[in-house]
């Protein structure tokens, strides 16, 4: 994506109102900043409006306070995988390419922005011995944001596309023999859709003209 800002010139063409302010102070800004600006002002200018407005109907949960919704536990499926044969062990000198797959077993909600990391500890859960080089003898690269974007919700038809792959390398060098974890750390947005129609209307009394 470019840097470059946008050199629209809006002289002699400036809306009145709200808008105007922000398009006069436009020439070091870009583009996108812009728009962010103007959807805010206009936003700002429509809110005021309707704050004025004399009669009032509600309907649905406007409670005077702010809520906070039960949040559900979505838990995903991460699966680890390896080996390119039955004998492709992983040894204490060895580059190994691993799969980390991760899928969504729900069929209402999407994975938004899903971001993991990987963290390599001994079986007892303390740190990997380091190298005289100051590297850990057992590591994951990459380690930190390893990203899947968006992970669908689960399709019952297509099974495979509710999962998303990544691959990393698991770097063993002058490793002591034995067992060893590897835990995720991952952060996503949960996103519904959701359809309703409220079921109380709003009544509007119409008196004659």
């Amino acid at each position: 994506m470019s840097d470059q800002k946008d050199q629209t010139s809006f002289e002699g063409q400036l809306p009145p109102g709200p808008l105007r302010a922000i398009l006069e102070k436009s020439a070091n800004q870009t583009a996108a900043d812009l728009c962010e600006q103007l959807e805010e002002a206009g936003d700002k200018a429509i809110r005021a409006a309707c704050a004025k407005k004399q009669f009032e109907l509600k309907t649905g949960n406007c409670s005077d306070r702010c809520q906070t919704v039960e949040e559900p536990k979505i838990v995903p499926c991460l699966r680890l995988r390896w080996g390119d044969s039955p004998q492709d062990h992983l040894e204490t000198d060895d580059t190994e390419v691993l799969c980390i797959t991760v899928c969504n077993p729900y069929s209402n909600v999407v994975l938004k922005d899903f971001n993991l990391d990987l963290f390599v500890l001994t079986a007892a859960g303390g740190a990997v011995p380091n190298l005289p080089d100051g590297n850990p003898s057992v590591m994951i690269k990459p380690q930190f944001n390893i990203c899947f974007d968006d992970i669908p919700a689960c399709d019952p038809q297509k099974p495979d596309s509710s999962c998303v792959s990544r691959e990393v390398v698991l770097i063993n060098r002058g490793a002591v023999a034995g067992q060893y974890k590897v835990f995720a750390l991952y952060c996503f947005e949960a996103c519904f859709t959701k359809l309703a129609v409220e079921r109380t209307p709003f009544v509007l009394d119409l008196v004659s003209s």
